[in-house]
């Protein structure tokens, strides 16, 4: 974690779960609880929000940094493009579920992001992870 990313969103934890095994129920199930845990623990993703990837995509060291959005350029999930972060955020702004979480972090100069060693974007938390490192049921 890079220090100037206290400044927005200060604490960060990981974990790598190893031998598990999806099946279409399972992952349905894991996904589901993830959104639960948002909605209810972790208050709309304000208090905390979680970023599942596949670890077979990413090359570590993974680092925690805080940028302007305009640097924060990648294929969100379900995107067809890449963008950056300003241009996500117009996306997001007609979506539904999305643009709930925006006020998040609009008042900051600076986001949140979880890079790789090659620098490519693993997630914009608390509000999308990378179409890139997303889990599948082969994950």
């Amino acid at each position: 974690m890079k220090p100037e990313t206290a400044a927005v969103r200060p604490c960060v934890v990981g974990c790598v779960l190893r031998d598990i095994r999806f099946d279409v129920a399972s992952y349905n199930s894991f996904i589901d609880l993830q959104d639960k845990l948002h909605q209810n623990i972790c208050r709309r993703r304000t208090l905390a929000s979680m970023g599942t990837h596949d670890l077979d995509k990413i090359r570590g060291p993974i680092t925690y940094e805080a940028v302007p959005p305009s640097e924060v350029v990648f294929q969100a999930l379900k995107q067809d493009r890449e963008m950056d972060a300003n241009a996500l955020f117009e996306v997001f702004k007609s979506d539904v579920k999305m643009k709930k979480f925006l006020p998040i972090l609009e008042p900051f100069d600076k986001y949140p992001v979880f890079f790789d060693a090659d620098r490519q974007v693993l997630s914009l938390p608390p509000i999308i992870n990378s179409e890139r490192t997303k889990i599948t049921l082969d994950t």
